[in-house]
């Protein structure tokens, strides 16, 4: 499970990073648009961060869960 957050982290930090630079980019551009890219970019940034995070907490909640007697079944 921790390669996978490890990746997962890996790739939410390679999107934030490249969206950063196409904002960058945009802003010297001075294009109309370029307002409206920026807000998305963030946003998925922000998304893929959000993913990341449930799945480490998630992972961390099922162990808690798994370690409750009886929290399998019957």
């Amino acid at each position: 499970m921790n390669s996978l957050n490890t990746a997962a982290l890996r790739v939410a930090l390679a999107v934030h990073n490249r969206g950063r630079r196409l904002a960058a980019e945009l802003r010297g551009c001075r294009d109309r648009g370029s307002g409206v890219v920026e807000t998305i970019i963030i946003v998925a940034g922000f998304a893929g961060l959000a993913f990341v995070v449930y799945l480490a907490v998630s992972s961390k909640v099922h162990g808690w869960i798994n370690k409750i007697p009886g929290a399998t079944g019957p």
